[in-house]
């Protein structure tokens, strides 16, 4: 395919920065199905219709409203007040979104989003958001809620999401919380995630990865995060301190807990499965996955994003950043999806060695598709009727 020449993408999809109150956002992850979404938001005046395109398996752009959805019947049969989820996490490409589709049908549960990136409104393409075919079958939350130039970290994620999980429960559903953000994983379920601190120097090179993806200001709100006496301690801007901070923090593998602890404490019971696929396919799959993107307009996506938002973090992530190294003539087409490609890849492999210190988790293989969707099935099933 040609590299495109102009803009698909109208500037509406892409709203100019505001300061959102906690309340709206809290509001904005509840979305009921065949009902508009509570009040106290802009999203329970109208339609929040954002620009979509599909996975390497879908096509064209698609304009979605995330309030309506087909309707499901309940299907939890426990009896407990207490909370319980599936987390079902994996590297990027893995197959999470589509398995979780399959489970959330079979069961009537609800998905919930624990990527760091897909939160954002006008990012849908680069960062593989669900379609709007997905989006009409099964119930999400957490999706294109903030715009790309407004603050959101682990702290608000671990209290938005805990409200959905324990709305969606209380509905009768089982909530699936899907992503591969590890931190917000972390944040959210509240406990000592890592089976043990990992070794020095393999934190230090994490984080000098982290580094590469996320801005400063990002790495100095995930810290703020993990220790509540971060922000006195760290000055803001302070990279090099920012990143000591939480070698320490993730080191005495505390932090998110503490703050995932005063807006869920002990309120759910979370059972974790990691996404598992061998290298080889895992690499054919990153490669398609990104051609499809900038295919189906990921360009025109962070062309949209730096005009209305020129500052934003997402214009230094994986995707845009190359995508703008074409814009810019810094790179050949072919060059910048190479590059975004390899970047993706190296992503996928931090991901890997995260999930791998996950205690308590469920290793479940994707290389056999319809036997990981049988196995975290019957692992939702567990869930939903446990006493």
């Amino acid at each position: 395919m040609a590299p495109p020449t102009q803009s698909r993408i109208g500037a509406g999809s892409l709203r100019r920065s505001h300061v959102t109150p906690s309340c709206a956002r809290t509001s904005r992850w509840r979305c009921k199905s065949n009902s508009a979404c509570t009040s106290g938001s802009r999203t329970a005046k109208s339609p929040i219709h954002v620009h979509m395109a599909g996975r390497p398996s879908c096509g064209s752009m698609r304009s979605i409203s995330r309030r309506h959805f087909g309707a499901r019947e309940p299907r939890v049969t426990s009896r407990s007040t207490q909370a319980r989820a599936l987390v079902l996490c994996g590297p990027t490409a893995s197959g999470k979104s589509e398995l979780a589709l399959t489970v959330a049908e079979a069961i009537g549960a609800e998905i919930i989003n624990a990527d760091s990136r897909q939160i954002y409104r006008g990012m849908e393409i680069g960062t593989g958001m669900p379609s709007r075919s997905a989006l009409r079958r099964v119930p999400h939350h957490g999706y294109a809620i903030v715009d790309p130039v407004e603050t959101y970290n682990a702290a608000l994620y671990a209290r938005d999401a805990a409200a959905a999980v324990n709305d969606v429960w209380r509905r009768g559903r089982l909530p699936l919380v899907v992503g591969g953000s590890g931190f917000y994983i972390e944040a959210l379920t509240g406990d000592r995630l890592l089976d043990r601190p990992p070794p020095e120097a393999w934190l230090r090179e994490r984080l000098r990865r982290e580094a590469e993806i996320h801005s400063p200001e990002a790495l100095w709100e995930w810290l703020s995060a993990l220790d509540a006496t971060a922000r006195a301690r760290v000055p803001h801007g302070d990279s090099y301190r920012t990143l000591r901070g939480l070698e320490l923090a993730l080191t005495r593998n505390r932090g998110a807990a503490d703050t995932a602890a005063r807006t869920l404490p002990k309120a759910a019971a979370f059972r974790i499965a990691v996404l598992t696929l061998g290298r080889e396919a895992l690499r054919q799959r990153i490669d398609v996955r990104v051609r499809a993107m900038f295919e189906n307009g990921l360009l025109d996506e962070a062309r949209v994003i730096r005009r209305h938002a020129p500052h934003a973090p997402a214009l230094s992530g994986i995707g845009y950043a190359e995508a703008l190294s074409y814009e810019d003539g810094l790179a050949t087409w072919h060059e910048a999806i190479a590059a975004a490609q390899r970047r993706t890849a190296r992503y996928a492999k931090r991901q890997e060695t995260w999930f791998r210190h996950m205690r308590s988790a469920t290793i479940v293989s994707a290389d056999d598709a319809v036997a990981a969707a049988n196995a975290l099935t019957h692992m939702a099933r567990e869930l939903a009727a446990a006493a």
